[in-house]
């Protein structure tokens, strides 16, 4: 299975092929300059909710050794959330006591933290009921790196397939 940056890392070559296409979005991020790789990593880095390529590496690696106080960016966050009722927390051991207490997943959401109930999981396009939530004890912030890849990557393949919804 692909990771998340190796996804992302596929979709920027894909776009970059596409540059000289009337819709391409790269023309205007390279400034008048012939778009180049960094140029559509920053796009698809940007699209999935990171502030540039260094950070999607940063975050979907799932190296950090505290991924509670880095900035997540808004990977974990969809527009189709909005109107769902979940807990945001200013912490992760906000995040943390409140989980134990009522239960949910822990999320990131930039330095903040939210603890998703099922149907905040489905709006992001992922299952619930999911043994891979379990297994990290429903906490993305921590446990197995590769557990944790693998959650990153499924909710990747969800982002594109949504765009290509036919409501």
């Amino acid at each position: 299975m692909l990771s998340a940056i190796e996804e992302l890392k596929i979709r920027s070559k894909i776009l970059l092929k596409q540059r000289h296409t009337a819709n391409s979005p790269l023309p205007a991020l390279a400034k008048g300059k012939s778009p180049q790789l960094k140029h559509a990593l920053l796009y698809v880095a940007r699209q999935a909710g990171f502030n540039d390529w260094q950070h999607a590496q940063a975050v979907l690696s799932c190296e950090q050794s505290e991924p509670k106080q880095q900035d997540s960016g808004k990977f974990w966050y969809s527009n189709a959330c909005m109107a769902l009722l979940n807990h945001w927390c200013a912490s992760y051991q906000e995040a943390l006591a409140l989980q134990t207490k009522r239960g949910g997943v822990i999320l990131p959401y930039k330095s903040q933290f939210v603890v998703a109930d099922g149907v905040y999981l489905q709006a992001l396009g992922l299952a619930a009921n999911d043994p891979l939530w379990e297994s990290l004890n429903h906490d993305w912030c921590q446990g197995s790196q590769a557990v944790r890849q693998e959650l990153a990557y499924k909710r990747l393949l969800a982002m594109q397939t949504a765009r290509y919804k036919v409501c």
